[in-house]
């Protein structure tokens, strides 16, 4: 059947990735469309549901194998665990993922007996600032964009959050006798740096001083905490007080919402489209 040539395009690499990334920005808008739009929860129906999930999430492999790398690391230190710091950690009332990893800092700080859980996350609803405070959680005032520091030993708990967040604070523990006192459970430091092997920041900084273990995401619900490790300080791994060069901070960076730290998202992100 002879072609006119108007029933077929050419499509070039540039032209299908530019449509792709536009696909994908229509689809973060309708999630955002969603998440706004979705009704608030019956508290007096979730708040059992997520106890049962905390419950069922303390008995998991991953859980317990979770505790037991953060316990190892404890020992380091010779101290106990005295506060969490959870950034970021979504909606969880209205998405299962942040409702799981939600069951898993809950979790955490019921099995170290902490007394101290501060969560901050623009997007949380005032029924979800209630779940927390019920679970024995405390609201942070303002946003502190990750410049928080470490007086006493800290679990920050930065599920899949800004590479910005991860940075500043360590920028805000950028010392020797404060770095131990650290304990970070969020995306690989060393899949980060693979993609920023050029870039002076306090990630690529540690990420030779650090020790990561990887919490190989066993977990029934897939993707709901891949790509996670605990980063640790050391305080023999680190360099003497004497190198300057080492303990100079960097800037702080500004958290950008929209980054992205995975590989294929972040190549997508830094694409400019062009006009065909």
């Amino acid at each position: 059947m002879a072609n006119s040539g108007e029933d077929f395009q050419v499509v070039t690499r540039k032209k299908w990735m530019a449509r792709k990334c536009l696909r994908r920005r229509d689809r973060h808008k309708s999630e955002s469309d969603y998440l706004n739009d979705c009704p608030d929860v019956n508290l007096e129906k979730f708040q059992p549901r997520l106890e049962n999930l905390c419950t069922e999430m303390c008995q998991t492999d991953y859980f317990l194998v979770a505790m037991e790398a953060l316990q190892q690391q404890l020992e380091g230190i010779k101290k106990p665990l005295e506060r969490i710091v959870c950034l970021g950690l979504g909606p969880f009332s209205r998405t299962y993922h942040a409702l799981h990893q939600a069951a898993f800092v809950i979790g955490l700080q019921r099995h170290h007996k902490i007394k101290e859980a501060l969560f901050f996350d623009p997007v949380f609803r005032d029924s979800e600032k209630e779940l927390i405070r019920h679970f024995g959680g405390c609201l942070m005032s303002e946003d502190c964009a990750g410049k928080h520091e470490a007086e006493v030993p800290t679990l920050y708990y930065l599920p899949h959050c800004p590479y910005a967040l991860m940075h500043n604070i360590l920028w805000s523990n950028w010392k020797r006798d404060t770095l131990p006192n650290v304990f970070l459970i969020s995306n690989s430091f060393e899949m980060l740096t693979m993609m920023r092997k050029s870039q002076d920041d306090h990630i690529t900084r540690i990420v030779e001083h650090c020790t990561e273990t990887p919490l190989e995401d066993d977990y029934e619900h897939h993707n709901v905490f891949n790509d996670l490790s605990l980063h640790t300080f050391p305080g023999e791994a680190l360099p003497g007080s004497d190198d300057e060069t080492f303990w100079t901070r960097c800037a702080p960076l500004k958290v950008n919402e929209d980054e992205l730290i995975t590989e294929t998202e972040t190549d997508f992100a830094a694409l400019k489209l062009e006009s065909e």
